[in-house]
């Protein structure tokens, strides 16, 4: 399959994301979208997926125009988008989840390609017991199965440790080589040069000239880790007024775990940050900002101030504060589905310090960030702590250790001081 985007636009009242963008992708390649956020990558796969519609432009599909209402009709020219965040019913089996929207006719698909991206995970497990990057090869197991003709994969490795990364492109790059187009959503340079064959930078819309995107940190820290994954036992670790304490490890060590633990997702724990205060005093930033953190179909006020204990007369105008602080240029009664990573994490940001919390846990904080919005969203947590948070940080590996005052790794479930 040839995708050709051309003279694409689309915008909002404050912004425009696309300024006729010409983009040409071809079959039996990998081609990488590179750019900060807010440049627009998500919105171009969101266009090319059917889940946006442009305001003006053509997709054609080997030469022939296209016109994608909904998602459906994109999925059936052979197009599957796989999200940053797998969307997954953990209630089910993974041979269920693998079921869920799967036409008949491409059932026969589900043990071969299993057998390639889940090797040795049993179908019949429930799907809750897959960690990080274990789940984001199921969600691209459930796009594999339709047999696309062009595979889109936003920031495919942001969960993934090393190993995991170079699994990931040795099996695009045979899927590719049997003429599949595949289209890698990324601002990891280092990554793109490596591992694609073409590379587009997008910039405010536009391609512009290929250019090098500086990165904050490289993963200092890589776990041992086996299949079966780690519970986290009793764990130990300081946090006092004004100081940042950092952990650091693997999904498969109990990280996932021990972010429903400390976000009070896991219900059946003990609520453990009754010391600090009431709830109200707690903010939380969790990994899925997109789902969790937010609703794509809420709107900017709605996602801001629901949480609010004030008038509804005056949520608009907290609303409004907490825009012009975050620096984002957005309407307040725009949907939440029009912001890009960057935008999302720093409104998130400023309605969870809006109250001036005493604690505040942030998972994942730079994923999905590029080198400008991470280095912005390292200084808005440290005039947090100044301001005498308490700061409480979980992360992957992309969080530099030296910017904290307490640092722990995370490995099989247990926290060694570093």
């Amino acid at each position: 399959m040839t995708l050709e985007l051309r003279q694409i636009c689309l915008r909002y009242a404050k912004k425009t994301v696309l300024n006729n963008l010409c983009l040409t992708l071809n079959g039996g390649a990998i081609h990488a979208l590179l750019g900060e956020n807010g440049a627009g990558k998500s919105t171009t796969a969101n266009i090319i997926c059917g889940e946006l519609k442009p305001q003006s432009g053509q997709i054609l599909i080997d030469g022939r125009p296209c016109i994608f209402n909904t998602p459906k009709d994109s999925i059936d020219s052979g197009i599957c988008y796989v999200h940053q965040t797998p969307m997954l019913a953990d209630s089910i089996s993974i041979k269920e989840n693998l079921l869920l929207g799967i036409k008949k006719e491409y059932r026969q698909n589900i043990e071969k390609v299993a057998g390639i991206w889940l090797p040795g995970v049993s179908l019949q497990s429930p799907a809750k017991n897959l960690a990080g990057g274990m789940r984001f090869f199921l969600a691209l197991c459930s796009a594999l199965i339709k047999c696309p003709r062009l595979l889109i994969l936003d920031e495919p490795t942001a969960l993934l440790d090393r190993e995991q990364t170079l699994f990931l492109f040795n099996n695009l790059k045979a899927l590719a080589s049997e003429g599949m187009n595949i289209l890698i959503i990324t601002h990891n340079y280092e990554e793109a040069v490596n591992f694609c064959d073409t590379i587009d930078f997008l910039e405010e819309g536009r391609l512009v000239p290929q250019k090098e995107l500086p990165a904050l940190t490289e993963k200092i820290y890589k776990a041992n880790k086996d299949s079966s994954g780690y519970r986290t036992n009793m764990l130990d670790f300081k946090l006092e007024n004004g100081k940042i304490t950092l952990i650091q490890g693997l999904a498969e060590d109990g990280l996932n775990e021990l972010e429903k633990i400390v976000t009070g997702m896991d219900k059946g724990k003990n609520i453990w940050w009754k010391p600090f205060g009431r709830r109200s005093q707690i903010a939380i930033i969790p990994t899925d900002r997109k789902f969790v953190g937010s609703n794509p179909n809420l709107t900017i006020v709605q996602m801001l101030t629901a949480a609010l204990d004030m008038p509804e007369n005056q949520k608009p105008v907290a609303a409004l504060k907490m825009i012009k602080a975050s620096g984002v240029n957005i309407e307040p009664y725009e949907k939440c589905k029009n912001l890009s990573g960057g935008m999302l994490q720093k409104l998130l940001f400023e309605r969870e310090l809006f109250n001036a919390p005493e604690l505040l846990i942030l998972c994942n904080p730079l994923q999905g960030l590029d080198h400008n919005t991470s280095l912005k969203t390292c200084s808005r947590i440290k005039e947090a702590a100044k301001a005498g948070c308490r700061i409480l940080i979980l992360s992957y590996g992309a969080f530099p250790p030296q910017f904290c005052d307490y640092y722990y790794k995370l490995c099989k479930g247990q926290l060694e001081a570093a």
